[in-house]
C-alpha cells in the first residue's frame, strides 16, 4: 500500500473519529438541555418511595421556575443556597425546566406537590413576558412547549393564581414568590418595562394570596442603577442560543461571557451570572432561614 493513501486513510480516520465525537458530544449536551435538572420532582420521589423514611428526612425545599431555575444556561442559584445552607437540613428539588412558562408548570404541578415540600419558592415569568413581546421567532428551545395560545399577561395572571391555589390547598408548605429578573439591561427597552410590569402583577398576587414576595426585580435593577451596565447588544439579539453555544463547545464561563456582552447581572439578556445569581439566593436564604425558626 502506497504512503500517500495510508496517508489519506490516516486523515480521513481521524475526521470520522472527531465527528463521531462531536455528535456523541451534541447528544449528551442537547439531553442536558432538553432534559430535567438533576435531583428533580421525579428523581427525587423514585429515591425515596419509603413514605415513612421521607417522613424523617431533612425537610424539603422545592424550587419552582423556568431556564434560571434549571441552572445550567445560568449560574445556577440552587447551588449556592445549598453550599450556604448546607446539605444536613434539607433536600433541594429543582423544578426548574428550560423554556417554561406559568402554563407548563401548571401541567406538572402534582409531581411538585407529591414531593411533599417544606418550603416552595417560585420565580416564573420570564419567558411568559418575553414571549408575549415576541422580540423573535420561536426558537428550538421554545418550539416543543404545545401552547394552546398565544402568551398574554392576563393568561399569566391566570395560571399563576391557578398554581398559587394548588400548592395552597394540597400541600403545607410555606411558600414565597419572586418577581422576576430584569429582561436585558437597556433600562429604556420596552422588554425591561415589561419585566417590571410582570414583577409588579407578582407582586400584587402575592398579597392577594398571601404570599412571602422576595423582591429579585426591584433589587436587581437598584443594582443596575448603581453600576450602570453597557450591552453590545440590544435584547432582539438572540444571544442566549450563541452563549450556550460558547459554554458547552468552547468551555466559555457564565461570568467571562457576562463581562464581554457588557452585562452587569446576566448573561445574554435572559439568564444570570454569579452576581445576578447571588441576589436571588440571598432573598431565598433569607426566608428559608426566617421561616424554618418560625
Amino acid at each position: 500500500m502506497r504512503p500517500g493513501y495510508i496517508a489519506l486513510v490516516a486523515v480521513f480516520g481521524t475526521i470520522i473519529l472527531h465527528a463521531i465525537l462531536f455528535l456523541i458530544y451534541y447528544t449528551v449536551v442537547m439531553s442536558i438541555i432538553y432534559g430535567e435538572p438533576k435531583n428533580n420532582p421525579k428523581q427525587f420521589l423514585r429515591r425515596n418511595r419509603n413514605k415513612r423514611l421521607l417522613e424523617k428526612q431533612k425537610k424539603r425545599i422545592v424550587f419552582v421556575g423556568n431556564s434560571i431555575t434549571h441552572g445550567i444556561l445560568s449560574v445556577n442559584y440552587i447551588k449556592m443556597i445549598a453550599k450556604e445552607l448546607g446539605e444536613n437540613r434539607f433536600h433541594y428539588i429543582n423544578a426548574g425546566i428550560n423554556s417554561h412558562l406559568t402554563y407548563n408548570v401548571l401541567i406538572r404541578i402534582n409531581e411538585i406537590v407529591a414531593c411533599n415540600p417544606d418550603y416552595i419558592t417560585i420565580m416564573i415569568g420570564t419567558n411568559d413576558a418575553h414571549r408575549e413581546m415576541k422580540l423573535y421567532e420561536d426558537t428550538r428551545f421554545t418550539k416543543g412547549l404545545n401552547l394552546p395560545r398565544e402568551p398574554t399577561k392576563d393568561w399569566y395572571e391566570e395560571n399563576l393564581l391557578k398554581i398559587i391555589s394548588i400548592l395552597q390547598e394540597k400541600t403545607n408548605a410555606k411558600i414565597a414568590i419572586c418577581s422576576i429578573p430584569p429582561i436585558g439591561e437597556n433600562i429604556s427597552h420596552p422588554i425591561f418595562k415589561q419585566s417590571i410590569e410582570y414583577s409588579k402583577l407578582i407582586k400584587k398576587i402575592a398579597e392577594k394570596k398571601d404570599l412571602v414576595y422576595l423582591s429579585v426585580n426591584e433589587k436587581q435593577i437598584a443594582y443596575l442603577k448603581q453600576n450602570p451596565s453597557k450591552p453590545k447588544y440590544e435584547p432582539e439579539h438572540k444571544l442566549f442560543e450563541t452563549a450556550a453555544a460558547k459554554h458547552y463547545f468552547l468551555g466559555k464561563g457564565f461570568d467571562k461571557m457576562s463581562e464581554q456582552y457588557g452585562f452587569n447581572l446576566l448573561v445574554d439578556h435572559l439568564h444570570l451570572n454569579s452576581k445576578g445569581a447571588k441576589i436571588v439566593a440571598d432573598l431565598i436564604i433569607e426566608f428559608i432561614l426566617s421561616q424554618d425558626s418560625s
